[in-house]
């Protein structure tokens, strides 16, 4: 019993993650009727596909319901998106840009702090350079003040409180 135990906190320090929890989220703010998802997905599918489920994980904020589901259906779908994003230590990141599609967000999966963002400009190929800076910084920076290269997120989209 012992024993069980010293492995199972020896694998929840090495990763710095929960047990069976990836390093890295892709956090993709997505839609059934978003073109710009329907560019996104299949590279974001593509590109996380490259890395193993302990490293990179994708969380789809689905908003496909969103639209023309009647106004009941609609507020009841905004509070199960931000259930979800508070389970993955993002709810910061709905409040950011609920509502908007086509981006998605890679974060830390310890800290919830984002990492980098990509879209449809984004290749395959990019998306996965930027998976694989998002793992390095999460495995060797400081929590809290991992900073990648290159632009940073667009600014929120809905007003801040």
């Amino acid at each position: 019993m012992i024993r069980l135990a010293c492995l199972l906190a020896a694998a929840l320090f090495a990763g710095g993650t929960a047990l069976g929890e990836p390093l890295v989220k892709v956090v993709n703010f997505t839609a059934a009727w978003c073109p710009n998802c329907r560019v996104l997905d299949p590279r974001l599918d593509l590109a996380t596909g490259r890395y193993e489920a302990e490293e990179v994980g994708l969380v789809p904020l689905d908003m496909t319901d969103l639209r023309g589901k009647g106004e009941d259906r609609k507020w009841q779908r905004v509070k199960e998106l931000q259930v979800q994003a508070e389970a993955h230590q993002v709810r910061y990141l709905w409040d950011w840009y609920g509502g908007h599609t086509g981006l998605a967000v890679l974060v830390a999966a310890d800290t919830g702090e984002p990492l980098s963002c990509v879209t449809r400009r984004d290749s395959v190929d990019d998306i996965a350079a930027r998976l694989q800076e998002a793992l390095v910084l999460t495995r060797h920076g400081p929590a809290g003040k991992r900073r990648p290269d290159g632009p940073p997120c667009p600014a929120p989209m809905r007003p801040q409180e």
